[in-house]
């Protein structure tokens, strides 16, 4: 048989746990806005600058170095966020630019493919005579274009 529990042991067991949130004091607008400004100067704090700020503030120094703490690293992640916006912003230019390229390559590629048939059918049509005088013509033109 069980032993039956005593009546504290069963009212402490059924009492909801404490919210963490309950214990955790907010800072004033103040304290909040001369933190910041500090931050600012430098996101590290001196052991010095700690206890007068902390002095200043009615803050425990370990308030305003778990402050400090946590303050660098939202800023560190608004870097990385702001960083990433770039690279991303960056990489869309890039892509649209590579796509446009390739686009362009396509073209050309079409135009040069053209060109070739176009070359093949005069070769058969023109008379051999007519096709050596316009080579020549063509070799003149590209050996100008080579000297500028």
């Amino acid at each position: 048989m069980e032993p039956e529990l005593e009546n504290s042991e069963i009212s402490n067991f059924k009492k909801p746990f404490k919210n963490k949130c309950e214990n955790v004091k907010r800072f004033t607008d103040e304290q909040v806005k001369l933190l910041e400004t500090m931050f600012k100067l430098g996101t590290k704090i001196e052991p010095r600058e700690k206890l007068k700020l902390a002095r200043e503030l009615g803050l425990q120094p370990r308030q305003v170095a778990i402050w400090f703490q946590n303050k660098r690293a939202r800023w560190k992640s608004k870097q990385l966020e702001h960083e990433y916006r770039i690279l991303q912003s960056n990489f869309d230019n890039l892509n649209m630019q590579f796509e446009s390229l390739k686009t362009e390559k396509e073209r050309l590629l079409i135009q040069v493919s053209y060109l070739i048939s176009l070359v093949k059918i005069l070769t058969l049509l023109l008379p051999r005579n007519l096709w050596k005088r316009i080579n020549f013509v063509l070799f003149f033109f590209k050996t100008v274009g080579d000297i500028k």
